[in-house]
Parts: C-alpha cells; sequence; structure tokens
C-alpha cells in the first residue's frame, strides 16, 4: 500500500528572526500589527509542513483578519453587555432571597461566556481551513458553530459533573462534529469509532485523580476533629496520605498529556477522506512532555538573559552619553526618580513579552509542529486524483471572535 509521508523543511533561525521582527512590530504598533504578524507566522508555518513533498499553502490575509476582529468587537460589546445586565438582574433578585442565590447568580455570568468561546474556535477553525490549500486544493468547513458551541459546553459539563469519566465521550463526540463537517475540496471527511476506544488511555489519569482526591479527603477526615465543639487539628493524624495526595494529583497532569496524545492518535487513525483516503498520526508522548518541560525552561532563561542584556545596554548608553561618572551612575541605580522607575516598568513589560513569545515560538510551537507533522502518514494516496476544486468561502469572520475572546487561535 502506498503511503505519502510528511517532512518538515521550516529553519528554526529563519523562525526567531521573523517572529523577533513581527513581534517588535506588533509592540511598537500597540497590538495593530500582530494581524500581520500572524498572518506571515501562518505562511511559515504552512510551507514548512509538506506531504509528499507538497507544502501546505495559507492564503489568509491581515486586513480580513482585522477586519473581522473589529466586526466581532462590535457584536460582542452588545452581546456582552446584554449578559451583564441580565446576570445584575438575576443576582438583585437572588438577593432578595438569600445570599447564597446571589453568589450563584454572580458565579453564573462568566458561565454565560463559554458557549461563546466554543463558538469562537469553531468559527476560527472554519476560516483557517478555508484559507488552506495543498496541491492546489482548498479545505473547507461547513456551518454549525452553535451547534458545536452547546455540545461542548453540555460535554464539559458531563465530564467535570463525573469527575472526568466521561473525558472520552466529550473528546470523541466533539472531534466528530468537527471531522464530519470538514472538506479536503470535494470530498469529506469521516470520523468512525467510538468513544470505548478512548476510555483505555485515560484510566491512568482517573487512577490517579479519584486516588489523590480520595487520600486527600482520608487526611483531611482524619486530621481535623470534628467532635470537639470548635474543630481542632489531629496532631496524631497520619501524614502519608497528604502526601501521596499530593503525589498522584500532581502526576494527573502527566497522564492527562498521555491521554491527549493517545487519543489524537486513536481518533486520526479512525479518519478517512472521500473514497477511503486513511491517515495516521504517531506523535510520541515522551517527546511531546520534553518539547513541553524543555521548552518552557529555555524561553525562561533565554528571556531572563535577554532582558538583561538588553537593561545593560540601556545603563551603558546612559553612562557614555549622559556624561555620569561612577558615583552618578551609582545614586542613580540605588535611588532611581518615579519617572525613571515608570519607564523601566513598562520597558520590562514590554521586554519580557517580546522576548517570551519570540522564543515560545523557536523553543517550544516550532519542535511541537515539528514533530507532530512529521509523523503524519497518508495512505492510499493514488485516490487524490479524484478529488476537484471546492468553491472558495468567504463568509467567515476571519477568527475575529477568537481573537476578541483570546479564544485560542493557530500562531
Amino acid at each position: 500500500m502506498a503511503v505519502l509521508k510528511t517532512r518538515f523543511g521550516g529553519d528554526r533561525g529563519a523562525l526567531f528572526l521573523l517572529a523577533l521582527k513581527t513581534g517588535f512590530l506588533t509592540l511598537v504598533t500597540a497590538g495593530i500589527y500582530r494581524f500581520w504578524a500572524t498572518t506571515r507566522l501562518r505562511r511559515w508555518y504552512w510551507s514548512s509542513v509538506r506531504p509528499g513533498g507538497a507544502p501546505l499553502e495559507y492564503t489568509g490575509t491581515a486586513l480580513e483578519k482585522l477586519a473581522g476582529f473589529l466586526l466581532a468587537l462590535i457584536l460582542l460589546a452588545f452581546v456582552l453587555t446584554a449578559i451583564n445586565f441580565a446576570g445584575i438582574a438575576v443576582s438583585i433578585s437572588a438577593m432578595e432571597q438569600n445570599s447564597w442565590a446571589f453568589f450563584g447568580a454572580v458565579a453564573g455570568v462568566p458561565l454565560a461566556i463559554l458557549p461563546l468561546i466554543f463558538f469562537a474556535r469553531y468559527r476560527a477553525r472554519r476560516y483557517i481551513l478555508a484559507r488552506t490549500c495543498w496541491r492546489g486544493i482548498r479545505f473547507g468547513m461547513t456551518p454549525g458553530a452553535w451547534g458545536y458551541a452547546w455540545r461542548a459546553t453540555m460535554y464539559l459539563f458531563l465530564t467535570l459533573a463525573t469527575g472526568g469519566l466521561l473525558w472520552p465521550l466529550m473528546t470523541f463526540r466533539l472531534e466528530k462534529y468537527l471531522t464530519d463537517r470538514t472538506w479536503y475540496g470535494n470530498a469529506r471527511f469521516s470520523q468512525h469509532g467510538s468513544a470505548m476506544r478512548l476510555f483505555g488511555p485515560l484510566l491512568p489519569f482517573i487512577a490517579c485523580l479519584w486516588g489523590g482526591g480520595g487520600l486527600l479527603t482520608y487526611f483531611a477526615m482524619t486530621a481535623v476533629d470534628f467532635s470537639a465543639t470548635v474543630p481542632a487539628i489531629n496532631p496524631r493524624a497520619p501524614a502519608w496520605p497528604l502526601f501521596a495526595g499530593m503525589a498522584l494529583l500532581s502526576l494527573t497532569f502527566l497522564f492527562a498529556l498521555y491521554y491527549r496524545v493517545a487519543s489524537v492518535r486513536v481518533l486520526v487513525a479512525l479518519k478517512d477522506l472521500g473514497d477511503g483516503i486513511e491517515f495516521d498520526l504517531w506523535p510520541r508522548t515522551r517527546r511531546i512532555v520534553w518539547i513541553y518541560f524543555w521548552g518552557y525552561v529555555r524561553t525562561y532563561f533565554a528571556t531572563g538573559f535577554a532582558y538583561n542584556v538588553v537593561f545593560g545596554f540601556v545603563f551603558a548608553v546612559a553612562w557614555v552619553f549622559g556624561d555620569l561618572d561612577a558615583s552618578q551612575m551609582q545614586g542613580l541605580i540605588e535611588n532611581p526618580p518615579a519617572n525613571l522607575l515608570v519607564t523601566l516598568a513598562v520597558l520590562t513589560f514590554l521586554m519580557v513579552t517580546l522576548f517570551a513569545r519570540v522564543f515560545r515560538q523557536a523553543f517550544f510551537i516550532y519542535p511541537m509542529v515539528q514533530h507532530i507533522s512529521e509523523t503524519l502518514e497518508i495512505h492510499q494516496p493514488e485516490l487524490l486524483g479524484g478529488i476537484r476544486q471546492r468553491d472558495a468561502d468567504s463568509r467567515t469572520d476571519a477568527g475575529g471572535f477568537a481573537e476578541a475572546l483570546d479564544a485560542g487561535a493557530a500562531f
């Protein structure tokens, strides 16, 4: 059976320079350039991912992102205002009954925004697919943002209510909803299988979560003497449930990542396109964990080093061109005036923001995209020849809702 492998052809140095340049322009334009920065970064990443040697192509523009963002801001202003007014009215009514109802009404206002976040993510995905081509054929996605929003909200509450037990059901149902509405040219993607295939990878996560929670609950029940008039700490209570529970809960992060990686492998293997084109994706959990850990460590230290270099340069320039002697410079450092403190605070924020984003691209996103893309395989690629072009999808908000709600979008 013929198989198309995927290569990644991007150079980390070129990405670093691009991220540094676009990040600096974004800062000096007070964020306006970020639409152009996002566009340039997507084009770079898309052109670096090459299934079968043919690179992906990103055709989105910065102007349509800016227009979509402004439109989303206007619409969201009306929606969020209505939600806030409704929340205030309900809160006032609940306050007349009892304080618990009042706090519940106040807490419910942010939850009303949750469906909007899922709505924005669907719209952003639809826009990105509509602006992605491979071998000259466009991807696409049919409308369905509100359907995805209420399903995602419902499954999220079910997952939380069951202590994570229904996480596989949420993963499968939402992925099927997205996949069955995705197209490549005139060929539709389909998601097969069932959520039962995902419960196996979830078991370590559930064991650590429930086990850790149970041990901490047991420790709390034995460490506090509730029989006294005033609850007091029991000094004879064993401490091992506390440490064991904390250790198990700390492992839940690792096993949550393992589940995410394993579920992606399973779901990709159960997808097909058109008349039988199949896929495999083989990301390795150990490699993903290493990228997370080492990427963020390098980002942290590289950001700190760059920050110190820049500040050292600034003070050197002040010393040389400010006509200050050593004692004046020492006094300026030990007792800086208020205007200098404000300037340094602003520069610190801007530089940390800039360098953190640049090094995150170089040390985290770059190796993550490289590793995942290089594990993609396309089976029966000869069937790709029968796929025809689809009509352009221009009725999108260019991911504006995701930008306005900071709901996440690729790069």
